[in-house]
């Protein structure tokens, strides 16, 4: 597995609301308090309703796509959250990333692992 410190994004893999069927996409994360942690500027897109109803989802760093228990961060673990993305993604395109967030709602998911299913 590589390095979580030193990699940029990761695949995200989550479930349809109604569908259970599986999207995927590549995200920016961040580790808080020993917990992964993803989010975004506008919690009204698929994936954060996705993840919002069914409380799972996969990461894939590489090796494979591992399920991780999802569950929504708080008003104060969103700022965290966002404070911690400028942190380890720092440089201009916040500014943009910012302006072009006006009027919407962050939100963040802290993931933890789960056991994976025996055959």
């Amino acid at each position: 597995m590589a390095d979580r410190a030193a990699t940029k994004t990761v695949e995200l893999t989550h479930f349809g609301r109604k569908s259970g069927k599986p999207f995927r996409l590549t995200i920016w994360f961040v580790e808080m308090d020993g917990d992964l942690w993803i989010g975004t500027r506008d919690d009204r897109g698929n994936w954060p309703r996705n993840v919002a109803a069914t409380g799972r989802a996969e990461l894939d760093f590489g090796s494979g796509a591992e399920p991780y228990a999802c569950t929504a961060g708080t008003p104060e673990e969103v700022r965290r959250f966002k404070k911690a993305v400028r942190s380890k993604y720092p440089g201009p395109g916040h500014l943009i990333y910012t302006l072009l967030a006006i009027g919407k709602q962050p939100c963040c998911f802290r993931l933890r692992p789960e056991p994976r299913a025996s055959a």
